[in-house]
């Protein structure tokens, strides 16, 4: 409670990850700049969320193939995640705890009318929605590089959970929390090659596979796949890779059947 006796907005958000984000407006699109590892991530997490999204409902069509379904994509950022789920169709909704990397998105989008009836930016956290009362509404839930930066992992997969109809989606990529992550990801990355900028990550908030898996299945939502990643910081290019030691993705369904669940 405050002084004043009303109570907190509950939020798994930590300000000081928000100021971070908004330091870093100006550079969102730059796409050789320090958030290029972003740009190239897309060669992955777009392919694997079009797909997994037509299979599931079933779409054939190469045109426009998420055309009618809502994604919600979470710790959207500049938009550069929001922007191609769009394009191939989808309604998307980008939603980001920092004012000033939505202003950013919401500025790139502007140079591109075709976007202007499906994709929209809000300033805001997957708890401010489901506390409008937003539930099992999106066909899609994307976090991508967002859970490692969160304060209370099971506020915010829990309320992601919500946010997402019954036998609807959720896409995660996120970072291990391994030595070897520590080595790469924050040592390497931040302090020696400089592909992201410093401060970036904090080790301790890396979330392991088994961890998100855990706390999806306590939200009802069950994982059907997980992928390993893997980045080349002198090449700026990404691959799947069979270990999930360092970078991964991971799809789950929400109330999935028991079919659904021989793949967990």
């Amino acid at each position: 409670m405050t002084e004043s006796g009303t109570k907190q907005k509950k939020t798994s958000i930590n300000p000081e990850e928000v100021k971070k984000f908004n330091a870093l407006a100006s550079k969102w699109w730059d796409t050789k700049g320090e958030l290029k590892g972003l740009h190239s991530m897309n060669r992955l997490r777009v392919p694997l969320i079009r797909d997994t999204l037509m299979r599931q409902h079933r779409v054939s069509r190469k045109s426009r193939p998420l055309e009618g379904l809502r994604i919600l994509d979470v710790g959207c950022g500049g938009g550069i995640l929001s922007v191609p789920l769009a394009k191939l169709g989808a309604q998307v909704t980008g939603l980001d705890a920092s004012e000033e990397a939505v202003k950013a998105a919401t500025a790139h989008m502007a140079h591109d009318p075709s976007l202007k009836d499906t994709l929209t930016f809000t300033h805001g956290t997957v708890e401010d929605l489901v506390a409008s009362e937003v539930r099992d509404y999106y066909d899609a839930l994307v976090a991508s590089e967002v859970i490692e930066h969160v304060d209370a992992l099971d506020d915010f997969v829990g309320s992601s959970c919500d946010l997402v109809k019954p036998g609807g989606s959720l896409f995660f990529t996120t970072i291990n929390r391994t030595n070897q992550s520590y080595y790469l990801a924050v040592i390497a990355a931040e302090y020696i090659v400089g592909v992201v900028p410093r401060g970036t990550h904090n080790w301790n908030k890396f979330v392991s596979p088994e961890e998100l898996k855990d706390e999806l299945r306590a939200n009802n939502c069950h994982p059907r796949l997980i992928h390993g990643m893997f980045y080349n910081p002198f090449l700026n290019h990404w691959n799947w890779t069979g270990s999930t030691e360092m970078n991964y993705a991971l799809h789950a369904i929400k109330d999935a059947s028991e079919a659904d669940l021989k793949k967990d």
